[in-house]
């Protein structure tokens, strides 16, 4: 037998185990028995409030213009 053939079955063969491992890691990860702190409503996520120097705005806010009054004809 060639060695590659023997690389080749060894290669799979590790794959094989990789994903299933990988798997059943995953499928003990979502299994939810009943110990969490969450009361089962949606989650608020309320960013802290923080406080800019003076003359820095974010750059969601409005800007704050004094309008000329215009003539009219």
């Amino acid at each position: 037998m060639n060695s590659i053939y023997f690389d080749l079955i060894l290669s799979g063969l590790t794959y094989v185990i990789l994903t299933y491992l990988t798997f059943q890691l995953m499928k003990r990860r979502k299994v939810n028995n009943g110990t969490d702190d969450d009361e089962g409503g949606v989650s608020e996520f309320i960013p802290p409030h923080i406080n800019l120097p003076p003359g820095v705005v974010w750059p969601d806010s409005p800007l704050v213009k004094k309008r000329k009054p215009e003539k009219a004809y």
